[in-house]
């Protein structure tokens, strides 16, 4: 699609949960076998995580995600760890408390 990574998150995001959004902050990558996955794929894949603000939309599932809720930090369900790990959800919790802190990076 020729596509930005900002421009991706952001058809991903309202794809998946109903919500238009706005990218404001690319707040990680990090390489996946680094993150403690496990990866069957002989090349690195890195996974980028951005800050984003709600601008619009509603909740609603798709395809790909049979639900859409919000958590608090401490009450988060059970993930896919497969996808994303309790504690790089926490610190995505991290930057969005303090804004200025710098994209991590491995």
């Amino acid at each position: 699609m020729n596509q930005s990574a900002a421009e991706c998150v952001v058809r991903e995001f309202e794809e998946e949960s109903g919500f238009t959004v706005s990218a404001l902050k690319l707040a990680a990558i990090w390489d996946y076998r680094k993150q403690g996955h496990v990866s069957r794929h002989p090349a690195s894949i890195y996974k980028m995580f951005f800050i984003c603000q709600i601008t619009g939309g509603t909740a609603r599932p798709s395809n790909e995600t049979s639900e859409v809720s919000f958590f608090a930090r401490d009450a988060l369900p059970p993930l896919s760890p497969g996808r994303v790990t309790v504690a790089q959800v926490r610190r995505m919790f991290d930057h969005v408390q303090r804004p200025d802190s710098p994209t991590d990076f491995e």
